[in-house]
């Protein structure tokens, strides 16, 4: 298995020291990987957290390009449009 040396801040020292101790993890090289592979499952969400939102963008813009939009024009006009968005959401998770 690979070796890195890895510099950490006397807070850090004592965390890791805190979780073996604690009986949490055998030795540091433990608490370690735990740390980075919880590090890599938040970058993997957070990346496909990325890819739906650009999804929906591109939806968003095809809309926009198809025609399918309304404009509003008063804050009254758009605090409707919300709610009828709203209701349509609700119905379509069977909660209206």
């Amino acid at each position: 298995m690979p070796t890195q040396n890895v510099n950490l801040t006397p807070e850090l020292d004592g965390f890791v020291k805190r979780q073996v101790e604690g009986g949490f993890f055998n030795n540091a090289s433990e608490v370690h990987r735990a740390a980075l592979a919880a590090m890599a499952r938040e970058e993997e969400e957070r990346q496909a957290r990325l890819e739906r939102l650009r999804n929906e963008i591109g939806v968003g813009l095809e809309d926009l390009d198809a025609g399918r939009y309304r404009a509003v024009s008063s804050e009254g006009e758009h605090q409707a449009f919300l709610s009828e968005i709203k209701v349509k959401a609700m119905q379509r998770r069977g909660n209206a």
